[in-house]
């Protein structure tokens, strides 16, 4: 039998674990009464033991769920204990908590069952972490990405179904093989720059590459790379989302070749055709006639508007293809505008094209896109503006750089619309510009090749009042 002394040590060790454990430990008579709160009670469901002792254990049991109190007496009664019990509780601020339960009898010295006692653990963020985990599992095993993982060595730790179908192999085949197995020998130098940058913390984002199946085949695919990092921060691995976009890339390649055989096959008539106009309007100039020259005039000007689209569309092509080299110069701006303004005067006759310089300045750049440029923000103030109003092409000079900007007093832009402006093939949509011609290729040939020159294309608008379009050009 225990001492006195050794029963208190015991009772006083007891009532020290009861006091500092992170779990609530209560207990309640038969009739649900609680009878003990500990400090974790009161830190988990909000009460302080003033407020629970003496009161029904329901408090804190959701309405559909009092019928459990009944059937944990009924269990205990007849000699029964529960462990691990999961259900939900409430909390004083009426927030539902997950609870995992360990439920046991109190018995008097003689056995009998007079009270029950409960050991309550909050497992909310456990169960929302388990949940969130069962969603990213159920999205790795039915996403079309391949998703990966793999040590910092490249050694692969987890394989998808989707890796499973793009590359080949199964998860038993590469689980604990090298990542380099997918890489082509003509590529094997992307790993270490790659697992260089993640060290850093970056993340790599679609990183356009080629990866090679089991059979030996050669796809374009586009990678997302993160680090994978424990919690205390440091990178222990590294994920991958691959995205096959082989026929994407074939596709795209199919479209520019027809858009380079067909323009190319477009432009060599009408070099002929132009050749043919120039022979007519040197005789017609020989045999004075008002009307054959006018005509011929006239058809100049269509030949010339004609070439500018086929030359969009092969700048495009090339652009897609990665092929648009720059031949920059350095020449004056002054003379390539009054060029272009000439030219400009005879392509759109019914506008007045009015030129404001405050001063000359040499230009570093490739003076054929510059022109280019400029013809695309010239015919464009043409079509979106009245016959008669005014276009205005301004220079300004400052330090280092030179604003080159077109105005017109046209319909203007809405600012929805501004947004999407200068992406391939957008048109604005507005009923006022749904009979003007264009395949929407001009402005974004602008943005880009203004990109190729380190600069951007900038607008400013008002509906009903006109738009002005504007960038910079460094001096040479």
């Amino acid at each position: 039998m225990m001492s006195n002394q050794n029963l208190n040590q015991h009772s006083a060790i007891l009532a020290a674990i009861v006091e500092s454990s992170d779990d609530a430990i209560v207990s309640k008579d038969l009739n649900g009464i609680v009878t003990s709160w500990n400090p974790a009670a009161e830190r988990i469901f909000g009460y302080a033991a003033t407020e629970m002792i003496g009161q029904p254990i329901l408090k804190i049991i959701p309405t559909d769920r009092k019928e459990e109190e009944t059937e944990i007496l009924r269990i205990l009664s007849s000699g029964g204990r529960l462990d691990h019990f999961e259900t939900k509780r409430m909390t004083k601020d009426n927030r539902l908590l997950d609870i995992s339960l360990t439920i046991s009898p109190i018995k008097d010295a003689d056995g009998k069952v007079i009270g029950v006692s409960k050991i309550a653990r909050d497992i909310t963020e456990l169960r929302q972490k388990e949940e969130k985990e069962a969603v990213l599992a159920a999205i790795i095993e039915s996403t079309d990405d391949a998703i990966i993982s793999k040590t910092l060595t490249g050694i692969i730790t987890s394989w998808n179904p989707s890796a499973q179908r793009m590359f080949g192999y199964s998860s038993a085949e590469m689980i604990g093989q090298s990542i380099l197995n997918l890489i082509p020998d003509d590529r094997k130098e992307e790993e270490p720059l790659i697992i260089s940058k993640l060290k850093q913390g970056d993340r790599v984002e679609h990183f356009e590459t080629k990866r090679v199946t089991k059979t030996g085949a050669i796809i374009d695919v586009s990678l997302t790379i993160s680090p994978i990092k424990n919690k205390a921060g440091e990178i222990t691995g590294i994920s991958k989302i691959a995205r096959d976009i082989t026929e994407k890339k074939q596709e795209d390649q199919r479209k520019n070749d027809f858009m380079a055989i067909v323009s190319h096959e477009l432009k060599t008539p009408l070099t002929s055709i132009k050749t043919y106009i120039q022979l007519l309007q040197a005789r017609a100039k020989k045999n004075p006639d008002d009307f054959t020259i006018s005509a011929l005039d006239k058809a100049d000007v269509q030949i010339k508007k004609m070439t500018n689209m086929i030359h969009d569309f092969l700048n495009l092509s090339r652009l897609e293809e990665g092929g648009m080299p720059l031949n920059k110069t350095k020449f004056s701006l002054s003379e390539l505008l009054e060029e272009l303004i000439f030219d400009a005067r005879m392509l759109f006759p019914g506008h007045e094209i009015a030129l404001q310089l405050d001063r000359d300045s040499s230009i570093f750049a490739d003076r054929d896109k510059i022109g280019q440029v400029m013809l695309n923000l010239l015919g464009n103030a043409a079509k979106y503006s009245g016959a008669e109003s005014l276009i205005k092409v301004s220079v300004e000079t400052g330090a280092g750089k030179t604003k080159i900007s077109v105005s017109d007093q046209g319909m203007g832009i809405m600012p929805a619309d501004q947004q999407k402006l200068f992406e391939r093939f957008y048109r604005v949509h507005a009923l006022h510009s749904s009979n003007i011609s264009g395949f929407g290729i001009g402005l974004y040939l602008v943005s880009e090749i203004l990109k190729l020159h380190n600069s951007e294309i900038k607008v400013q608008s008002e509906p009903g009042v006109g738009s002005t379009f504007y960038f910079w050009l460094d001096h040479a």
